[in-house]
């Protein structure tokens, strides 16, 4: 459980952080049009509940990141053909992260404009967060970072972002790493210098390409995606896409996972938009090794299956650790379809089914697979100043997944890039949220889990005759239940405040029969941006 000091500590961090920004005039950032918005924004959130209230869903936002151009034509689109919309607390929540006329939006703190249409812009930031929950390890983790976000465009067919910060050790795929006080910016303090994203993107016709250091999430789920998800770090990737009849995104890209043993991922994947209420994906990955196969794996529209059948000379593998060449010669392979589908105004549903490296051959194999189901309601009150929203998802990912028997497993730097929870895995998260206007935002939310001992890694064994149920729970299953209640407060673009607590029951902790454990679990977070 959390300490006095600690709660003392991080509520002192987050009032002197607002208190400070009150008193202090300040500008703001604004984005370019061709950058991307992260993946992790709250901007993402609100343009689902806009999907969800009015039946109306942006192109490809299943297929993530998008930019902020695109963002920005849907609005104007939501606007021109529902006279409510601009009233929604979400929509002006969105606007004045894309539109720097809004209200509650403000120019970056430092910008400078050149005379053939190129564009500089820098936005420093600082943000904390403070987190005691027993998910964490340990329990307790801290997040303090200052950094600068800096973007810039030669011309209309060109980006370039770099987001650098300072900041303390802390957990997670979007965490700092823990170099110790051997690398830190001030002797014997905690504190390090690391690289959030950095990016460089160019458009020729209809193609683009992208070079750098980012995240990519596929699929439409709320806790999480099943095949290609932003849990693990950021990746180091070239990327491509093409656009088709403004209808379907074609994506494809390459990232080297690890110099070392030369490990590689990559991904193709295909978002098709037949109208404004439905939008359906089909992404295949696949996990290599070997750099002088990876020219191979940037070849669109070849399935990633073909790599691994086509005829090879029996030369001994380069990779180290490989004695038997099976790095070279195997690859694993994942597919999964998903569908997004505003129902009607007020109802959205969505989908995903994913499935892991299937035989085509007499081998057996379990059936490695993960499902996902998600409905959010939502409706607006005082003529459209408030609203009141309600979601359900479910998820299910068997055993074994995101695993082979040759090593190549669906992992990065520890962090699985499936599902945020791994394999061996069932979870059923509700949610209730009243926006009271676009600054003030309150939710309830009910969760309950089972885990497994499965975890990424633990293939399925290639033994003759062996069977197993990948459906069935391996080992001490850890059940966990809990509720909790947060708000949210953002007055304007430039502050956030958040703060969760819950009450917490889980039976066979870490997997330890009658490892039992209750309490109460606490977050706090604040970000400010000038």
């Amino acid at each position: 459980m959390m300490g006095r000091r600690g709660f003392l500590w991080s509520g002192v961090v987050v009032i002197a952080m607002a208190a400070g920004l009150w008193s202090t005039p300040a500008a703001f950032a604004t984005y370019l049009p061709n950058e991307r918005i992260p993946t992790n924004s709250p901007l993402y959130r609100d343009l689902e509940r806009l999907a969800a209230t009015y039946g109306e869903t942006p192109r490809f936002l299943s297929t993530r990141p998008l930019r902020v151009g695109e963002a920005r034509e849907f609005l104007s689109a939501l606007a021109g053909g529902n006279a409510d919309a601009e009233r929604d607390p979400a929509y002006r929540r969105a606007l004045r992260r894309l539109d720097p006329g809004a209200a509650g939006a403000t120019r970056p703190l430092f910008s400078r404009d050149g005379e053939d249409g190129e564009r500089v812009t820098a936005s420093p930031y600082a943000s904390t967060q403070y987190s005691d929950d027993p998910r964490n390890a340990p329990d307790i983790n801290r997040d303090y970072r200052a950094g600068v976000q800096v973007a810039a465009a030669l011309d209309s067919n060109s980006v370039l972002v770099v987001d650098v910060y300072e900041g303390t050790a802390s957990q997670g795929g979007r965490g700092t790493p823990n170099f110790g006080t051997g690398n830190a910016l001030i002797e014997g303090v905690d504190v390090n210098s690391w690289v959030e994203e950095a990016y460089a993107e160019f458009r020729l016709g209809k193609l683009r390409a992208l070079a750098g250091h980012t995240w990519l999430r596929w699929g439409p789920g709320r806790e999480g995606t099943l095949a290609l998800s932003d849990a693990a770090p950021a990746l180091d990737m070239v990327r491509a896409e093409l656009g088709l009849f403004r209808r379907i995104r074609f994506q494809w890209f390459v990232s080297l996972l690890d110099p070392g043993p030369e490990t590689y991922l990559a991904g193709h994947r295909a978002e098709w938009t037949p109208s404004g209420r439905v939008s359906v994906g089909f992404t295949e990955l696949a996990r290599f090794d070997g750099t002088s196969q990876a020219i191979l794996y940037t070849m669109p529209l070849v399935p990633y299956s073909f790599w691994e059948k086509r005829p090879k000379t029996s030369v001994p593998s380069s990779i180290p650790g490989d004695s038997t060449g099976a790095a070279l010669a195997k690859n694993n392979v994942l597919w999964s379809v998903d569908v997004s589908w505003a129902v009607k105004p007020g109802l959205r549903a969505w989908g995903e089914f994913m499935v892991d490296d299937i035989s085509f051959s007499k081998d057996y194999k379990p059936d490695m697979v993960g499902y996902q189901a998600g409905l959010e309601a939502r409706r607006t009150l005082a003529g459209g100043a408030r609203a009141l929203s309600g979601s359900l998802e479910y998820t299910r990912v068997n055993n074994f997944t995101y695993s082979a028997w040759h090593g190549h497993e669906f992992a990065f730097e520890g962090f699985p890039i499936g599902f945020v929870q791994g394999p061996d895995v069932a979870s059923l998260a509700g949610e209730v949220a009243y926006e009271h206007d676009a600054s003030w935002e309150f939710r309830v939310r009910g969760e309950w889990r089972k885990k497994g001992e499965g975890s990424v890694g633990d293939a399925f064994p290639k033994l003759g005759g062996v069977q197993a149920d990948a459906d069935k729970f391996q080992g001490v299953v850890e059940r966990e239940t809990r509720v909790s209640g947060g708000a949210i407060y953002a007055p304007a673009r430039w502050l956030r405040l958040e703060a969760t607590v819950g009450a917490y029951q889980i039976k066979n902790l870490d997997h330890t029969t009658g490892g039992d454990e209750d309490g109460t679990a606490l977050r706090l977070g604040g970000r400010v941006e000038w």
